[in-house]
Order: structure tokens, then sequence, then C-alpha cells
């Protein structure tokens, strides 16, 4: 190679070697990794205190796969509650200050509209700031500012955060009595127990949308209840599940009288309870899956 193509091949390396320089100084550091209120496993957290301003104390624990109010009475809990704390706690930290700089009045941190205490980690939820509407949280010696997305799930009546769900996931129901209307299993198969024939597919569909059935939403009731009787088996030896039905013109109702709650229901919805359906089908019935 000649003096000349050794000189443009020097100078073609050395702009590479500058450019990538230049390149690589003007990239800076890389980020930080965001900043949560708290570092704590969605796996790690087993007990959620929820204390909102005007209402109970509540206290949810986790049981197996499940999560559970268990104060101040026990009832499955609403998954979508639970995921509001959780994520409370995981929340990202867009700016924070030492508490001392913060005028907690204004804040609305003196008396905070909710107070979560998730395992050990305390989280005090404030007002929210004019500009962008971020919602002030105290933690420790710190106050926080969250995009909020979660703390109005958190701040209704003690019945919001039961599940609406009548039923626990995978129960496998053995019998069913409704006014006028009585169905049970027998030799794996369901039937009324009049012996009557009727489609099998009609009899699955029923019970499917027992096991399935939410309600709109959940109210506390306290007192006697009058209706119509309800009774769902469960399990062999188990203690039935009772309902007492309250019909209306613009919603039925569902009554828990052992745990004081109302499942609130469309007509509609309520009537695909209690009667069968139109499914042409043979007699006969198959067992609960």
């Amino acid at each position: 190679m000649n003096p000349r193509n050794l000189l443009n091949l020097g100078l073609v390396v050395a702009l590479l070697v500058l450019g990538g320089f230049i390149g690589f100084s003007q990239q800076g550091p890389p980020p930080a990794e965001p900043e949560h209120l708290s570092t704590l496993a969605e796996t790690d957290i087993t007990r959620i205190e929820i204390r909102p301003e005007r209402h109970a104390d509540a206290v949810l624990e986790r049981r197996g796969s499940e999560w559970w109010l268990v104060e101040p009475f026990t009832a499955r809990a609403d998954t979508a509650r639970v995921d509001a704390a959780i994520g409370l706690a995981r929340a990202r930290s867009l700016a924070r200050y030492a508490v001392s700089a913060v005028d907690m009045q204004q804040a609305g941190l003196a008396s905070p509209d909710l107070v979560l205490r998730i395992n050990d980690v305390i989280l005090e939820l404030g007002g929210t700031e004019p500009l962008r509407g971020r919602r002030y949280v105290r933690l420790g010696d710190r106050v926080h500012l969250i995009v909020d997305r979660y703390s109005y799930l958190l701040q209704g009546g003690l019945a919001s955060l039961v599940s609406p769900q009548l039923l626990p996931t995978g129960a496998r129901l053995q019998e069913i009595e409704l006014p006028g209307l009585h169905l049970l299993q027998r030799g794996g198969h369901w039937q009324l127990a009049d012996g009557e024939a009727t489609s099998a597919d009609a009899l699955q569909a029923l019970v499917d949308e027992w096991r399935h059935a939410h309600a709109l939403r959940v109210s506390r009731r306290d007192g006697d209840e009058e209706g119509e009787p309800i009774v769902l088996r469960v399990a062999v030896g188990a203690s039935p599940v009772r309902f007492i039905l309250q019909r209306g013109e613009d919603e039925v109702l569902l009554i828990r009288p052992d745990l004081g709650l109302a499942y609130h229901f469309l007509p509609a919805a309520a009537e695909r309870l209690l009667a069968l359906p139109p499914v042409e089908g043979a007699a006969g019935g198959d067992g609960d899956a």
C-alpha cells in the first residue's frame, strides 16, 4: 500500500474513533431506575389494613390464593380493591420532599383521607396538587407525589371491599333450592328433585349461572330480612349457603343474613339465577365440572 493510501486509511480510522467518543460522551449516564413508594413484591404482601376517613377500619388477609376481609366482619375480598392497595404500595414516586419542607395542612396530610398499612409499610394519602392533580403520599419522613389511579377504589364503604362473586371460585355445587325449583346431583348427574324429566343443557346452564354469578354491587344489611329463601349446598357435610330473595322493580337482592350483606342484581340477570333457560336437549344431566 502506498503512503497516500496509508494516510487516507489513518484519517478514516481517526474519524471513526473520534465520532464514537463524541457519541458516547453525549449519551451521558444511564437513566436511574424509577423510585417506587415501596419495594414490596406482590407475593410478599399478606395483610392490608385500610383506615378510610369517616368509615370503620378494615383488615384484609391473604389466605392461600384468596384475599379475605377479616375485620370488622368476614367475607371474601374484592380482587380489584386488593389490587388497588397493592398498586398504591408500588406506585412510582414522581417527586419527593422531606416532611419538614411540606405544608402538611395544604397537602391534606394533617388529617389524611386514607391510611394504608401494607404489611409493615404505612402510607398516608392526602390531597392533590392543583396543577397536575398528583396525589400527596406520606411514607415515613418523606412526602411523595404520585399519579393516583387507585385510591378512589378504597374510599367507599366496607361493603365495597367485599367480592361481588356469590360463590368462591371453583365451588362444586351439590344442590340448589330455589322458589318453585329444586335441583340436585345424583350419581354425578343434575336432575330435578321431583324426578321430572327436563333438558340436561338447561340444568347445567342454571348451575353454571350460580357458579359464576357476580352482583353489580354489595351493600350492608343489618337485622331480620323477609323474602323468599334460597339454599345452596356446595359440599357434603358443609354448612349450606342461605340467601333471602327480595324482588324489586328495578333490582333484585340476594341477602346473606349470616354476613349481613346484600348482593344487588338487575332483574334480567337475577332471572337467569331463578329459572331454567329455554335450552333444548335430551332429558338427564351432566356432572358439575
